[in-house]
């Protein structure tokens, strides 16, 4: 039976709607902010600082990896070249809209994105859903205010692996790209569905693993090759590192933390998309995404 999303209770105007501070909670204690700088209960600081909210600890593992190369003068470098694989896919929207065309929300939506950096996916939603967003790296969060000013107050620092948020906070929550590198990837998927309330649409892809693989120098049997090309396309020795010697399975991964989920092939299959078993598609649902229509720039 087609499963209709029930009426949101949201705030009509996004610019209405709680700042993210009003929602977020204690990573330590779970007290609830409600807005305030600290913690009510156990005194633990959250800092807001031009529209960012910060709620984060030191970085570990592939997070801290990621963050000092989203944060550097690599990510500046290397961003023509997706750029240019997003349009060997048929431009940027059509390519977004491969993966975000399986969220489901009703109008007035209150939605989430893992890994938001400076916000290109917001215009591929329906404008009368607001978006918040949360990144390990503080750069690209100043670029996506820039970028979009109305996003000020609806922004955080904070891991996937510990999202600052009650249960079922969110009706979406979504992470596109980036997730290869988590440091935790089921603990981040747990908390995507944590965070969004029952029957609510969460998704996540990314580029394929292995998709170095297809690199002359492992073509050739010389992989030391792929290590200077990726080098020389901005990223920094360490994360060039961990992009070589990543071991991950999603659909492992996903399985272990959302049972049952759908996998859909994206880009060309060089792209995986999980959707959380409960987000079936639904043509009446309203607030759906279209699929995605030819090619544009």
């Amino acid at each position: 039976m087609p499963r209709t999303a029930p009426t949101s209770t949201r705030a009509t105007d996004p610019a209405e709607s709680p700042r993210i501070a009003e929602l977020a909670r204690c990573l330590d204690c779970g007290a609830g902010l409600a807005g305030r700088a600290s913690c009510p209960g156990c005194g633990r600081s959250y800092p807001e600082s031009d529209g960012i909210l910060g709620a984060i600890g030191p970085l570990a593992g592939r997070n801290r990896i990621a963050a000092r190369f989203y944060d550097g003068p690599g990510w500046a470098r290397f961003r023509p070249w997706e750029r240019l694989f997003l349009r060997v896919q048929g431009g940027k929207g059509r390519a977004r809209r491969q993966i975000l065309r399986h969220l489901h929300a009703p109008p007035l939506a209150r939605v989430l994105e893992v890994g938001i950096g400076d916000g290109e996916n917001v215009d591929q939603v329906p404008g009368d859903w607001t978006v918040y967003g949360v990144d390990i790296a503080r750069a690209p969060l100043r670029d996506a205010l820039r970028r979009r000013p109305g996003l000020a107050g609806r922004l955080a620092l904070a891991e996937g692996e510990a999202l600052p948020f009650a249960d079922g906070t969110f009706d979406a929550a979504w992470s596109i790209g980036g997730f290869n590198y988590f440091r935790d990837h089921a603990a981040a998927l747990r908390e995507m569905k944590r965070v969004t309330r029952p029957g609510g649409s969460v998704v996540v892809a990314d580029e394929v693993p292995d998709l170095h693989r297809l690199g002359i120098g492992h073509l050739i049997g010389v992989p030391r090759l792929d290590a200077a090309w990726l080098r020389a396309l901005g990223l920094d020795r360490e994360f060039a590192d961990m992009v070589l010697g990543l071991d991950l399975d999603p659909a492992a991964v996903v399985e272990s933390a959302w049972p049952g989920a759908s996998k859909h092939r994206i880009w060309g299959g060089l792209g995986y998309c999980f959707v959380h078993a409960d987000t079936a598609p639904d043509p009446e649902s309203a607030g759906q995404i279209s699929p995605p229509p030819g090619p544009t720039p």
